[in-house]
């Protein structure tokens, strides 16, 4: 009885902190949000917004102990260099730019991995189907398999959803880049304007744009600033956007010409996906209306005559 009450207490810890390293990740996503926020309304209301002390709060915590171990699982040879770049990539273009942020997201998993192990070993001894060392062995190897990937999981749900909004805004974007280049701004001047315009209604785009004239007024070449920007986004209407761009810088094509088309093209593009989407309706809602609509129907048509017909053979004489 004492080994059974043990087993349950250690299962409830370990599913809590799987629940709270779970959790980790996505407050760790929103830190650089409320850290942007406090900058901005510091520079609203003509203040600094002072030293980061995060970076000293959290050598102490868990984000310090995971991100230690992060460290060292992305630089042994389970992971290799060209998931680390590609992790990195994939994060940013989730809005997650903390300059540990790998790290941590790899400690997040290899905590995750051996959460889910140890949920298995105490949830094995119970079961009859998984016996023998094979049995055991496939457990933890499933087990470790989907706690490594429940964080590339949540984190490709952000990307995505981020990535659309993204695509949502930058027509609008380009039509404001449009208006500005008419209106004389050089365009570095524009891209700011756009991005401080923009940012209310589209905020990633925003924060985008914002990062856009930032590398514009640091590096020397402006085509690598928008190269940057494909690739954090790794969008196709980004990098046609920034390669026709940057054509336009290298054979001297009016800007607001470039940006014009651009922009009819994106709004083209978005129409036939809307299209693409009606036309997939009619077959999507074919299984729901086979299994909720039909069978009400035929009740209401057919249960009336399926009552008479019971009737008159009970009442029928044996």
């Amino acid at each position: 009885m004492t080994m059974q009450i043990s087993h349950a207490t250690m299962l409830l810890v370990l599913a809590a902190a799987t629940l709270v390293f779970a959790l980790s990740l996505a407050g760790y996503a929103a830190m650089g949000a409320r850290r942007r926020m406090a900058e901005r309304i510091g520079r609203v209301c003509g203040r600094s917004s002072g030293p980061d002390h995060s970076a000293v709060r959290d050598k102490g915590e868990l984000s310090g102990l995971l991100t230690r171990i992060g460290e060292r699982v992305a630089a042994s040879s389970l992971v290799g260099r060209a998931e680390v770049e590609r992790t990195g990539l994939t994060l940013m273009a989730a809005g997650i730019e903390h300059p540990k942020a790998v790290q941590y997201f790899f400690g997040v998993k290899a905590a995750l991995a051996l959460l889910a192990i140890g949920l298995v070993h105490l949830w094995l001894p119970n079961q009859t189907f998984l016996t023998g060392a094979g049995g055991a062995f496939a457990g933890y190897l499933g087990a470790a398999l989907v706690g490594w990937r429940v964080p590339d999981l949540v984190v490709s749900r952000r990307r995505k959803a981020r990535m659309e909004a993204v695509e949502r805004g930058l027509p609008d974007a380009l039509d404001l880049l449009v208006i500005c280049s008419e209106a004389g701004l050089g365009f570095d001047h524009a891209v700011g304007r756009v991005a401080r315009e923009v940012a209310q209604a589209h905020p990633d785009l925003g924060r985008e744009f914002a990062k856009l004239a930032a590398e514009m007024r640091v590096l020397p070449d402006r085509s690598q600033a928008l190269s940057n920007m494909a690739e954090r986004l790794q969008l196709d209407s980004v990098r046609s956007f920034t390669g026709m761009l940057a054509q336009a810088m290298r054979y001297g094509t009016p800007l607001a010409q470039a940006l014009r088309v651009i922009s009819s093209e994106l709004r083209t593009e978005r129409m036939v996906r809307f299209e693409a989407r009606a036309a997939k309706l009619p077959v999507m809602i074919t299984l729901p209306m086979i299994l909720f609509i039909l069978p009400c129907v035929f009740i209401v048509v057919g249960g009336p005559a399926l009552i008479d017909a019971l009737k008159m053979m009970s009442n029928m004489p044996r």
